[in-house]
């Protein structure tokens, strides 16, 4: 996942690299919302996590979760290439 993101993210997207988990954190332009941006990916059939709700304070909105565990290896490579289209 984390080499489709240098493959498919644009510029100013920046991503972690996970020690252990389920889960990779996606931080988008300060500019998209990921509520809103779900939508359009849901139509696309990709789905992620927003991450605004897991912030206790001051929610981040263009941030996001997406897994890596469960999901197989060719969606994975066509999910990250859609979101990489929408954002």
């Amino acid at each position: 996942m984390l080499a489709l993101f240098e493959q498919h993210m644009p510029a100013g997207v920046e991503w972690n690299r996970p020690e252990g988990g389920m889960f990779v954190w996606v931080k988008l332009p300060k500019h998209i919302d990921t509520m809103k941006l779900l939508e359009q990916s849901i139509e696309q059939h990709v789905a992620f996590v927003p991450g605004g709700p897991f912030f206790a304070n001051e929610a981040e909105h263009n941030m996001l979760r997406l897994s890596f565990v469960t999901v197989p290896p060719a969606k994975i490579d066509e999910g990250v290439a859609k979101l990489g289209a929408l954002v």
